[in-house]
């Protein structure tokens, strides 16, 4: 997961003192982490005090967590330089944590000179309790954003800092409160207010009575976005962070994604320009009231598919008929492995015993995939995508799966859980379908050639593009109710270039990098530095020549191979996501393999020296 691993290299430098950009200084570093910022409602919120820092310094509004976008290995990408396959934090309850061989800055800091004062100041509690409270000499957990400014506050009136972390958390409680959307008044006044505290933090800190001889470098940046009310999956308003590198030795610079290309709206194989009907993870959802012919008692088998289109992959309900709170509960739900996919997964309960099972990652892509699942009640369950097997799971002992609460498409039955992305196609039969059936009609139209034509039961196309009411062709009295969902037009896809913009890991990197800390090659730290601090191994160079290599085939399916690629290269692999899946060390072969299973526009970023190429494969 080595983003970087040439730039990473060239970072082995001496210290030569605290001279930068022409300024003499002692080196000092303010981190701000504002904990659930999406960037685009960053930009839509009155905000004076960040707006100074983006003005004096570097700043991305276009900046990646492309790991994972929880608390926990976002705050330990960002503190560490390192991803989550370094560090070992997968979620918020930090199992795995491998801090000992993949320590924080501060304990970097602090080992190179023991006699700087560092502190950390946190209103989200782990992240003094497992990252930074024993690296620093002074961590200070708090209740409130306002507490964290006073305390912060405090230190700079009447301390002596060198390095410092804030880390502010209400703008996240209000995303998962209110929604993560700049039309989300509570949420923008979140922001607000965090830019206030930002505001008289940077006013304390510009009148210590030193500041003048001090060297500050001021960082502020985000975890994660947001999508709904949640995070933790790949769509991009998850993954999307800013990046803000202030001061006086600073150059001013905006570092934007490029657009590679414009694609056509994906196409519904069963429904080709049928308007979508879109869920925005808000609790927006079809109900189809109960009825006879929804209930599965202890003994009916039967088979359900649904087509959906996604980037998101959060713990959802999309269709089910339970409540969602546990998998034990009584009812079926299609969902995503817990906690953040990207495998989806099926679910059944009876209120004692409960099955999951998996199905296949890389669906959400943006495209529209067939789900697909048989409920043979005394034998297994089995998940088909796009027609394929995929696993299956004994459900023999799980009793009566009715609730009596009717279904829902795009929540659980509480109205929550919600699932972000179009929903369409929903077909319900009595009986198991055999595999073959499956995989011959998960992308053709209904109608009755069907070898199963007599046993279907409910038929929701979902394609009337107007209206409240999602149509049944099979039974009127099983008529879904459109509760929040809209519908939508398909829109083309523009693919974006972020190889040019910042990662969350490259905060550590850069905050390193400005205190003249030695780092030495083995550490394998994932960023790079985006100031001129003791090394001038930035990345916005514009002396980069042109690499004359090019890929085939193109588009391709499993592999592809590169032709004219210069013999020390490195090349790195993202997915359709921006999650980076492939790196390759100098000396290897044209052929690449992507890590990943996902359909759609992968970038391949070659960097030989100081000179880089993107190319761009179609992965059909």
């Amino acid at each position: 997961m080595m983003r970087h691993f040439m730039l990473a290299v060239t970072l082995v430098f001496l210290c030569i003192g605290h001279l930068v950009m022409g300024q003499t200084g002692e080196s000092r570093v303010l981190i701000l982490g504002i904990d659930g910022v999406r960037p685009d409602c960053l930009e839509a919120a009155e905000t004076p005090a960040l707006d100074a820092l983006m003005a004096d310094g570097v700043y991305s509004p276009d900046a990646l967590n492309n790991d994972i976008t929880y608390s926990g290995p976002g705050w330990s990408a960002m503190l560490c330089g390192v991803w989550s396959g370094a560090h070992g934090v997968t979620n918020n309850n930090f199992v795995g944590s491998n801090y000992e061989e993949f320590p924080s800055l501060m304990k970097r800091l602090e080992s190179e000179n023991p006699g700087l004062n560092t502190h950390s100041i946190c209103h989200w509690a782990p992240i003094n309790d497992y990252i930074l409270g024993e690296d620093v000499d002074e961590a200070i957990t708090v209740s409130s954003d306002a507490a964290v400014r006073d305390a912060a506050v405090g230190i700079l009136q009447d301390g002596d800092p060198h390095a410092m972390f804030l880390h502010f958390d209400e703008v996240d409680g209000n995303g998962h409160g209110y929604g993560f959307d700049a039309a989300v008044p509570q949420y923008i006044a979140a922001i607000e207010a965090a830019d206030g505290f930002v505001g008289e933090v940077m006013t304390a800190l510009m009148q210590r009575p030193n500041y003048a001889a001090e060297n500050w470098l001021v960082l502020t940046s985000t975890d994660h976005g947001g999508i709904g009310y949640n995070h933790g999956g790949t769509s991009i308003e998850e993954e999307a962070i800013f990046f803000i590198a202030s001061g006086a030795s600073v150059a001013s610079s905006v570092l934007l994604k490029d657009t590679l290309d414009v694609l056509p709206a994906p196409v519904n194989c069963i429904a080709p320009g049928a308007d979508e009907l879109r869920f925005e993870g808000n609790g927006d959802a079809v109900h189809v009231q109960e009825s006879p012919a929804l209930q599965l008692g202890t003994e009916q088998d039967f088979t359900l598919e649904v087509r959906i289109r996604t980037e998101a992959t959060p713990d959802v309900a999309i269709i089910g008929n339970k409540d969602w709170n546990t998998g034990l509960n009584p009812g079926f739900v299609f969902s995503f492995e817990y906690p953040n996919g990207p495998a989806w997964k099926v679910n059944i309960g009876d209120g004692n015993e409960r099955a999951d099972a998996n199905g296949t990652a890389g669906i959400a892509d943006g495209q529209w995939h067939t789900l697909s699942c048989s409920f043979d009640r005394d034998g297994m369950m089995r998940l088909y995508t796009d027609g394929e097997f995929s696993s299956e799971e004994d459900i023999s002992a799980v009793g009566d799966i009715d609730v009596g609460s009717g279904w829902y498409f795009g929540a659980d039955i509480m109205g929550e859980y919600g699932y972000t992305g179009a929903i369409a196609e929903v077909r319900f039969w009595h009986g198991v379908l055999a595999e073959e059936t499956i995989g011959a009609w998960h992308c053709s139209a209904l109608d009755a050639t069907h070898p199963h034509w007599d046993a279907l039961q409910g038929h929701w196309a979902m394609t009337e593009g107007e209206g409240v009411v999602a149509g049944n062709s099979t039974n009127d009295d099983l008529v879904g109710t459109l509760q929040g969902a809209s519908w939508y037009a398909p829109q083309s896809q523009i693919t974006f270039d972020y190889s040019g913009t910042p990662r969350i890991v490259d905060v550590a990197v850069t905050a390193l990098d400005h205190m003249c800390v030695t780092m030495d090659p083995d550490w394998n730290l994932d960023g790079i530095s985006w100031v001129d601090g003791c090394s001038s191994t930035g990345v916005a160079r514009e002396d980069r020549h042109v690499i004359k290599s090019t890929l085939y085939p193109n588009p391709g399916t499993d592999n592809f191979q590169i032709k004219g690629l210069p013999p020390h290269a490195n090349i790195e692999v993202f997915d359709p996501n921006g999650k980076a899946v492939h790196y390759a060390q100098p000396g290897a072969s044209g052929r690449f393999v992507p890590h990943a299973n996902s359909r759609g526009l992968y970038l391949i970023r070659i960097t030989d020296g100081g000179n880089q190429r993107t190319l761009r494969w179609l992965r059909q």
